[in-house]
């Protein structure tokens, strides 16, 4: 490696990194093992999947969302031979099964190289679990450009997964996709039940939100010896037999209770605990849980973990827009999925990366702007490609083979890296409500408004 070519790379510490962990993570040894495991009736012999994971995340990454951009870059850099055509239809020709494993295994790898003593805020009576929280999401905005989906108005869904997130980690940990757009959460809920269970060791807690509220999804929890804490809905009867009422810390009447879930008649019925938080004006919190010693677990702890089910309505909406998922690839739900598989690794990396700058900086993670380490790294990643051919960067970033080595690298690369833009703004206040007035015309002049709201009244 010239010298030249060594100093542009150590004058770029944060694409380095990203390129360490991820070379780490998803190198292409594992990719050909993921591909030759779930590959279906597919082959690698115009595109090798190694290499379709490095088109896709090239266009993520430097190209804000553009796999034509990508594909032409990598053929200039002659790593791609192919037609777009061929891309495009290997793509379309993706099975779902090899994007839940790409989610799932390199999520086992990067957890590996976390930096020590990563966690999140756990309350206290749940340190013990592995806390996972349980969402679906739709994949919008799919290109309507094959032949089937020209001319139908309105939007086409591209694919549907459900996903859970490890809320002491912060990763997403696995997915259960379909490639019906409109597919309900409940029937895809088992199989990522059972990715958690073989890939997660240790006690779980799943908590979801109200449309997992049934007698299916609990009890397959509850008879794999796992615990959740789900939204009561109320759809389902709950019948108390015993309850109590107390106020939390901020003075709200908290209701805890003790009874079955389910009809009379029905013989799937469960002996649950029930938590309702009483918030005055705004829709009651209640929740139900198989957590029933009320001693060992408190009410107000298990409220407070349930917040943080809202972490992952803040994922998707970083994983659509930070990691361009709203400008999708490919044309078809199996191209569609496999990108949200490859924006929810990028997510990993990011939330891995800045646990190590909060770690080294001596600050909470939460208190650092994913968004903003991501665009920072994105800059130098640019560079990087732009000044640095393909052959001798690779060569450079020669692969760490142990998750020590990886912890230690990238220590080193971001010890000095620090930028005050990644501190996160605090929280916006909520603004009273300013009742709205018609003006004539519907339009006025802002500087006649302005101005008038600058005269003094009238003396009365």
């Amino acid at each position: 490696m010239e010298g030249f070519e060594r100093e542009v790379l150590a004058r770029l510490p944060l694409a380095e990194a990203v390129w360490t962990l991820l070379r780490h993570v998803a190198d292409e040894s594992l990719l050909s093992q993921l591909f030759e495991r779930h590959r279906g009736t597919g082959s690698e012999r115009d595109v090798r999947f190694a290499l379709l994971v490095e088109l896709v995340t090239d266009a993520l990454l430097q190209h804000a969302g553009s796999g034509r951009q990508s594909f032409q870059a990598a053929r200039e850099a002659r790593r791609l031979t192919a037609s777009n055509e061929a891309v495009y239809g290997k793509l379309r020709r993706l099975p779902v099964e090899l994007s839940e494993a790409l989610v799932r295994e390199t999520t086992r790898r990067l957890r590996q190289a976390l930096p020590e003593g990563q966690r999140s805020d756990v309350p206290a009576a749940l340190s013990d679990y592995q806390v996972v929280v349980i969402d679906g999401k739709k994949l919008k905005r799919l290109p309507k450009r094959l032949k089937a989906l020209r001319g139908v108005r309105g939007q086409a869904l591209g694919g549907k997964v459900v996903v859970g997130l490890l809320l002491g980690d912060g990763l997403l940990a696995a997915m259960e996709a379909s490639l019906d757009g409109e597919a309900n959460d409940a029937p895809l809920t088992p199989g990522l039940l059972d990715q958690c269970q073989a890939e997660l060791e240790g006690p779980l807690l799943y908590i979801a939100d109200r449309q997992f509220c049934d007698l299916k999804i609990p009890r397959r929890i509850d008879a794999a010896g796992q615990r959740f804490l789900i939204r009561y809905s109320r759809k389902m009867l709950f019948s108390a037999e015993k309850e109590r009422v107390f106020r939390d810390a901020l003075g709200r009447p908290v209701r805890e209770a003790w009874g079955r879930l389910g009809s009379a008649k029905d013989p799937r019925r469960m002996y649950l605990r029930q938590i309702t938080l009483d918030r005055g004006a705004e829709e009651e919190v209640s929740l139900v849980t198989n957590l029933l010693d009320a001693e060992e677990v408190p009410a107000e702890q298990l409220l407070e973990a349930y917040l943080g089910r809202w972490t992952i309505e803040r994922v998707f909406q970083q994983v659509t827009e930070v990691f361009h998922l709203e400008r999708l690839v490919s044309t078809s739900p199996q191209g569609a999925i496999f990108q949200f598989a490859l924006c929810a690794l990028l997510y990993n990396l990011i939330q891995a990366i800045r646990g190590y700058i909060a770690h080294l900086q001596s600050r909470p993670p939460r208190s650092l702007s994913s968004e903003m380490i991501f665009r920072s790294a994105c800059d130098q990643l640019t560079a990087c490609a732009v000044l640095l051919p393909a052959e001798p960067l690779v060569t450079a970033l020669s692969r760490l083979q142990t998750s020590t080595e990886v912890r230690r690298r990238l220590n080193h690369l971001l010890a000095q890296q620090w930028s005050t833009l990644w501190i996160k703004s605090p929280p916006k206040k909520n603004s009273p409500t300013i009742p709205q007035r018609s003006v004539r015309g519907g339009h006025s002049s802002a500087w006649k408004l302005i101005t008038a709201a600058k005269q003094k009244p009238p003396p009365r």
